[in-house]
């Protein structure tokens, strides 16, 4: 922490409620989340670091070492900075030392061509070096929906994490001599540019130079991280605007906020955070579907149309969610609240899960359609490369990043996934063992080597079935469990090794309903299901696209409205259609206008059409 900043930044740095956990002090054992981490460690290892280099390599001046990939790689290296950060955070997730070699790799030669280059810069392609950069450094701004400092940002940000997350050094002093060189190239611009500028989808150069500030208490990096700012959204939050949202390109707001909050995190000036937050309750409130996505063809939606857009072909943006993890763990941290625990569980079981495609074509998810007997399209592995390729890579990188936090003597269990935990501070390892959400049992291992005491909290969330709520301390019945007001079961004990516990968190069946009350969802405990609806009138082209088609052109072999299965209800008599639920694994039958269908976890769900919503037919 850096407590007092100076001159007309003077403010308090805000103390964090409960910090993170380092992803290097957690290993995944076991479970859906493990498969995907390692299917996306083997795609990481099977792309060539070269051929995503190619262009950023051709714009400092020295021939490629090999081509460039095709879909949106075509033109340059759009996805290094996400390919350097999924490395890191890999790396740091599994010590595994090919990605970890990949990730020094890829800096030495980001060094390479900032030396051969000379100004410091790193540019995905000539082009973008040669003439929009060169031209920006004049002071002539040329303007088009995406513009390059969205791959800038995935850069810096790439190599901010190969130095925080992933431990190489040289990355720093790359990222700072990169840090300057951007304060170099914007310096000759107006106000009237800068708003100009930030306007449109740039990423969040912000969040990264609110970090360097954070780092090295240097003012010019807090300057570009407020000039990097869009001022007029935040200030429509700060004043409760929610409706300012609607029809803005979802992934051009969602990775601002988390530079604001960033920004807070590093001076304390509370209005970054205030619009932060209410930003964050208008996208849960308004724009979030079932399985903790928003937005429908990347745009916030009037909450009034919420169930017309539902309708639509596209659906929710992986990217989307990603950075809304990023701002829910920071504001967790901040300020813990179990309904940011609550969104992270149900993005990441929901959302996060479905968004990597089954082996062995692997492949990530774009958009996660909502319509119902609709079905998602994955990339194909070398001829895609979205920026939800970029995103998707990280994302089961990042997943021990979620599960635990802690503060002084104090650790907290936010997600119930397999895991093993290495509490340094504490000299403590915590073995977490679940079939969750087969069943709601919970066994805590400990092993330490000196007693120590310290508080366990375990989150209760409210889905658990507190009549059935039961735990045990080595192996003896305890009392009913107290939940404290803000959802954690906390045990306060001198732990030592060989030490145990076994909570009994029963996850209850429940229903939502859409906002107009058309439709329905079902829920068993946080975990979103779905019936499938096999492949009916779909061949295996279908399910996976490549970059050369426009997104407004894909997966447009809706069903027919009789082939959909709906629902003889109303929302308030829905979960009656429901019956028991099968022995193996999670599954209910529910009677529906085309007869008797299974309900599963939406994330078991792959190669097929599906229906998330259900059609209520009073």
């Amino acid at each position: 922490m850096l407590g007092l900043l100076f001159g007309e930044w003077a403010h308090a740095v805000p103390e964090k409620q409960m910090t993170g956990i380092p992803v290097s002090a957690v290993r995944l054992l076991g479970g859906p989340f493990l498969d995907a981490q390692k299917r996306d460690l083997e795609y990481m290892l099977s792309l060539d670091p070269d051929r995503l280099l190619s262009g950023m390599r051709a714009a400092s001046g020295l021939k490629p070492k090999a081509p460039l990939y095709g879909g949106w790689e075509k033109n340059g290296s759009g996805i290094i900075g996400h390919y350097l950060s999924a490395c890191a955070w890999m790396a740091a997730a599994t010590g595994d030392e090919r990605i970890r070699q990949r990730m020094d790799y890829m800096v030495g030669e980001m060094a390479s061509y900032q030396n051969h280059r000379g100004d410091g810069g790193l540019y995905a392609s000539p082009w973008e070096a040669d003439r929009w950069y060169d031209a920006l450094g004049r002071g002539e701004l040329r303007l088009s929906n995406v513009l390059p400092w969205y791959v800038g940002h995935k850069a810096l940000a790439g190599l901010r994490d190969a130095w925080l997350t992933g431990g190489n050094l040289q990355a720093k002093a790359v990222l700072l001599r990169y840090a300057d060189w951007c304060g170099t190239i914007t310096s000759k611009l107006t106000d009237a540019q800068w708003d100009e500028m930030t306007a449109k989808e740039i990423g969040a150069p912000n969040e990264v130079f609110a970090d360097l500030y954070a780092a090295t208490a240097e003012k010019r990096y807090l300057e570009l991280a407020r000039k990097f700012s869009r001022q007029s959204i935040l200030t429509a939050m700060i004043e409760g605007n929610a409706a300012a949202l609607s029809g803005r390109h979802a992934n051009t707001e969602i990775p601002m906020f988390v530079g604001y909050q960033r920004i807070y995190e590093a001076t304390g000036e509370d209005r970054w955070h205030q619009g932060t937050t209410r930003f964050w309750d208008a996208v849960i409130r308004d724009q979030t579907y079932a399985f903790g996505g928003n937005s429908i063809w990347e745009a916030f939606i009037p909450p009034s149309e919420f169930e017309r857009k539902l309708m639509e072909d596209c659906g929710p943006e992986t990217c989307n969610t990603y950075n809304m993890l990023k701002l829910t763990r920071q504001l967790q941290e901040g300020r813990s609240q179990a309904r940011y625990a609550d969104y992270v569980e149900r993005a990441l079981f929901n959302h996060i899960l479905t968004s990597i495609g089954p082996a062995p074509e692997n492949g990530f998810a774009y958009y996660t359609p909502t319509r119902p007997g609709h079905y998602k399209r994955y990339s194909k592995p070398f001829d895609a490369f979205w920026c939800c390729v970029g995103s998707g890579m990280e994302n089961h990188a990042r997943t021990g990043s979620y599960i635990y936090s802690a503060k002084r003597d104090q650790l907290r269990v936010n997600l119930f996934i397999p895991s093993r935990l290495v509490w340094k501070e504490q000299g403590v390892e915590i073995t977490q063992n679940t079939q969750f959400p087969e069943d709601g049992v919970i066994h805590f291992s400990v092993k330490s080597e000196k007693p120590v005491e310290f508080t366990l909290s375990i989150r209760c969330p409210t889905w658990v079935e507190r009549s059935q709520l039961a735990l045990r301390v080595n192996e003896v019945d305890g009392e009913m469990p107290v939940v404290s007001g803000d959802g954690w079961i906390k045990l306060k004990r001198t732990w030592k090794s060989g030490d145990g516990v076994r909570i009994n968190l029963v996850p209850r069946l429940s229903v939502e309903t859409t906002p107009g009350g058309k439709f329905v969802s079902y829920f068993h405990g946080p975990i979103l299901l779905a019936t499938s609806l096999g492949q009916a009138g779909l061949n295996a082209e279908d399910f996976h696209a490549d970059g050369s088609e426009s997104f407004t052109q894909l997966g447009r072999k809706p069903l027919a409205d009789d082939q959909i299965p709906a629902l003889r209800s109303t929302p308030a008599s829905a979960l009656n259609l429901v019956g028991k639920r099968t022995q193996a694994g999670v599954r209910y039958p529910l009677q529906t206008t085309l007869g008797e269908r299974n309900l599963v976890p939406f994330y078991q769900i792959g190669l097929e059409r599906y229906s998330i919503y259900f059609p209520l037919r009073p």
